[in-house]
């Protein structure tokens, strides 16, 4: 037999099954199994599994950045006396009252997002950038174009003991789904992060349960229920709401937090990159990593 006819001849064991890796795309597997035996690319089972699902595809958006809008007003940046309504503490109304008064109705709120830092939860929920799901039966990914990425398991496992988790800015969350409505509980956050720009923080105690689901075709509603021992009173439910971007090719600009970093604070203070500063500059990092980074090319 010639090398052709073997090679032709055994080509008829060989399966191809292209395995969809639910994020990042796909990869070929290739595995010497005889056409006699090749096994469904995907079982009865789990074809209905993934019918039970809701249809969460597309890109959207928030309806402000403001974490609160129940008194009608959506971003601090454009209302100067926006602000959030938690059942706070005495001593913790007061430090949010007084930094709304000293910082941020005087123009000098400092974001910590212009210095890179991630927004947490549950701050990456009222973002004003697209974000999109990516539902299977066993996780729900929310795909954020700064990038970031929100992790929420849905195969049943437990909650890990307090000893196996430590603050995150995004925190641990577990979610099931009660029919189409997606019921999510985070816990493990780091304490003292800015929801939005008017400097409202929680407790590193704070837990989150969180009801998302579709309300039309083109709105969604995410109803966040927060309980925190160490700064409120009772309870505090918030309504964030999201609308479907109409675009004909809807897509997320990946561009991490760094690649919009035009904002350094230098003496407490928000400064401004001009265009030409980027420009002379030999590599996008400082000088001072730049130097011990890369070599000195022509630039």
């Amino acid at each position: 037999m010639s090398g052709f006819a073997f090679m032709k001849s055994n080509l008829k064991f060989l399966r191809v099954t292209v395995c969809f890796a639910a994020l990042f795309g796909a990869a070929v597997c290739i595995s010497p199994v005889p056409h006699a035996f090749a096994a469904e690319t995907m079982s009865t089972a789990r074809v209905q599994a993934y019918a039970k699902l809701p249809d969460w595809s597309g890109v959207w958006v928030g309806t402000g950045t403001l974490f609160d809008q129940s008194r009608g007003a959506l971003n601090p940046n454009t209302n100067p006396n926006a602000r959030d309504y938690p059942p706070f503490k005495p001593e913790w109304e007061a430090a949010y009252t007084k930094f709304l008064t000293d910082v941020v109705r005087q123009g000098k709120f400092t974001d910590p997002l212009s210095a890179a830092y991630p927004a947490g939860m549950p701050r990456m929920m009222t973002l004003p950038y697209g974000f999109q799901f990516v539902v299977s039966p066993e996780m729900v990914w929310v795909v954020h174009e700064h990038p970031d990425v929100r992790f929420i398991y849905t195969d049943g496992r437990a909650m890990p003991p307090a000893d196996e988790l430590w603050p995150t800015f995004d925190g641990y969350s577990l979610g099931h789904w009660e029919g189409d409505t997606l019921v999510v509980q985070t816990v493990s956050l780091k304490g003292y992060v800015p929801v939005d720009r008017t400097g409202l923080a929680l407790s590193g105690q704070a837990k989150l349960t969180e009801r998302i689901r579709k309300t039309s075709d083109t709105t969604m509603e995410d109803v966040i229920t927060i309980e925190d021992p160490v700064s409120m009173t009772q309870p505090w439910t918030v309504v964030r709401r999201f609308n479907k971007r109409n675009d004909a090719q809807p897509r997320l600009e990946n561009v991490p937090d760094i690649d919009n970093q035009r904002n350094p604070i230098v003496n407490g203070e928000t400064q401004t990159i001009l265009e030409s500063d980027v420009t002379k500059a030999r590599t996008p990092y400082p000088d001072s990593l730049g130097r011990v980074a890369v070599p000195q090319y022509p630039h």
